[in-house]
């Protein structure tokens, strides 16, 4: 049930992103929703149900793109992973690391992205616009990544309120 839960609370968040984060647009750049939930994911609990999660959120967000079905999810795994590496490696520090998590996370997600219509020839803006939007994209993933971790722990069960990973 809890797994159930988990996927549609994930479809709505990529709904919202698709949909309503657009309109938020800041220098070019939206908000990751997406990918702020699963930072938040890894960061609370574990990196396994961060990467599993990642590659059901990047599905979800390939079903809404025009292009093919694979790059987001692979985006948001390699975001995932290096999430996991700082939240293995770096404990405490309240809400600094899961936002440097946020920040790193969203630098990976759009260089995978980058990468891979390089790779499929769909066409790149200019090497200037595309910096400029990551890291755009990243200032404000990385300011908007507390508001995430506030909103994941208040889902949560109290007894399951810990920073995870012990496998």
């Amino acid at each position: 049930m809890r797994r159930v839960l988990g996927g549609v609370l994930l479809l709505g968040v990529v709904l919202v992103q698709v949909t309503w984060a657009p309109r938020l647009e800041v220098a070019g750049a939206f908000p990751n929703l997406a990918l702020i939930a699963v930072i938040g994911i890894t960061w609370t609990i574990g990196v396994r149900s961060g990467l599993a999660w990642a590659c059901v959120a990047g599905l979800l967000l390939d079903l809404t793109a025009a292009g093919p079905l694979g790059p987001h999810a692979l985006a948001l795994l390699a975001a995932a992973y290096a999430s996991g590496f700082l939240a293995r490696n770096f404990q405490g520090g309240g809400p600094v690391y899961p936002a440097l998590a946020a920040g790193v996370g969203t630098v990976l997600y759009s260089l995978v992205l980058v990468g891979g219509n390089h790779a499929l020839r769909v066409p790149l803006p200019p090497l200037a616009t595309t910096i400029q939007l990551i890291v755009a994209a990243s200032a404000y993933n990385v300011l908007l990544m507390p508001v995430g971790m506030v909103m994941l722990r208040g889902l949560q069960s109290p007894g399951r309120r810990i920073r995870a990973e012990t496998t």
